[in-house]
């Protein structure tokens, strides 16, 4: 089969997500204390290594094909991505991996400073096996909260145009129940030596998670109008919600800060999938609004 520009998109798109998480390594990184930086930063690294790695032997199964009772892929239909080579499902597989791999690196921000890496490292394929692979089958392959599952059936589909839910909402509900239990870090607040050691790393994270989103949410666009509605969404939301969020912090604290202006920037974006039939028009004063009904006041 010859190659198609969409083809191509979905390629570049695929790695534009997989550098996100060293953006991501970047982001946290720089927000933790010099002490916990490389471990910090090692957490996301090593999600590339083991999620790619078990994505190929049984991840990408457990996400399609034939489901066992409409909550995961037989992991062993695919197993190692057998019968995919020489047919372009691999691009797909290729591209569904990026996923996999910054919803687990995001879990990592939530027990900064409070997990040894080998902890984290046991947990990577645990979770992304218990956890990611049969929640994107049931969203996406056709399991239980597909339009034809049982639940989505009954109560209508969930809706997840680029990971909303197989993606955010599975990586916050672990990101909360690992902090709940962890519980708080010794002194965060208190000790100046916690606060964040390189605001410039910050700020490249960001960088990168914002170049990133573009890939992450366009690479899933189906037709030209709906690739132009992802584009402008993705660069409108972010640098509006960054713009009223400084203007919050003026007012609040005095003065806009660039921390303020890189943790804005990185998790807004996610606001940026196309809402049909919204326009754009009509929610950029949402967006540019969006921070101050996220902000705690303080007025001196």
């Amino acid at each position: 089969m010859d190659l198609t520009a969409g083809h191509v998109w979905v390629m570049i798109s695929a790695a534009m997500v997989l550098l996100m998480t060293p953006g991501l390594a970047f982001f946290y990184g720089g927000m933790t204390r010099a002490k916990a930086a490389l471990n910090m930063m090692m957490m996301s690294f090593i999600a590339v290594g083991l999620v790619g790695i078990v994505w190929v032997l049984w991840g990408y199964s457990m996400t399609g094909g034939d489901g066992v009772a409409q909550l995961f892929g037989n992991p062993f239909a695919s197993f190692g991505l057998e019968g995919l080579i020489g047919s372009e499902d691999m691009i797909g597989a290729g591209f569904g991996v990026t996923f996999a791999i910054i919803t687990v690196a995001l879990i990592s921000g939530a027990i900064a400073d409070r997990a040894k890496f080998g902890a984290w490292s046991l947990f990577v394929p645990i979770w992304v096996t218990a956890v990611y692979c049969p929640l994107a089958f049931m969203v996406w392959g056709g399991g239980l909260l597909s339009a034809d599952g049982a639940v989505g059936g009954a109560v209508g589909e969930a809706i997840d145009f680029a990971g909303g839910t197989v993606v955010h909402i599975s990586a916050g509900v672990a990101a909360l129940v690992l902090a709940i239990i962890l519980g708080k870090r010794q002194g965060f607040g208190k000790d100046p030596a916690q606060r964040p050691h390189n605001v410039p790393l910050v700020m490249l994270g960001a960088a990168l998670l914002w170049f990133g989103w573009f890939g992450f949410n366009g690479g899933a666009a189906g037709s030209a109008e709906e690739a132009g509605l992802i584009w402008v969404n993705t660069m409108v939301a972010p640098a509006a919600a960054m713009v009223g969020w400084l203007v919050l912090e003026r007012f609040r604290d005095g003065r806009p800060t660039s921390l303020g202006a890189a943790r804005v920037l990185s998790p807004v974006s996610l606001l940026s999938r196309p809402h049909a039939p919204t326009s754009p028009p009509s929610v950029r004063l949402v967006w540019a609004w969006s921070p101050a009904c996220c902000a705690p006041w303080r007025w001196a």
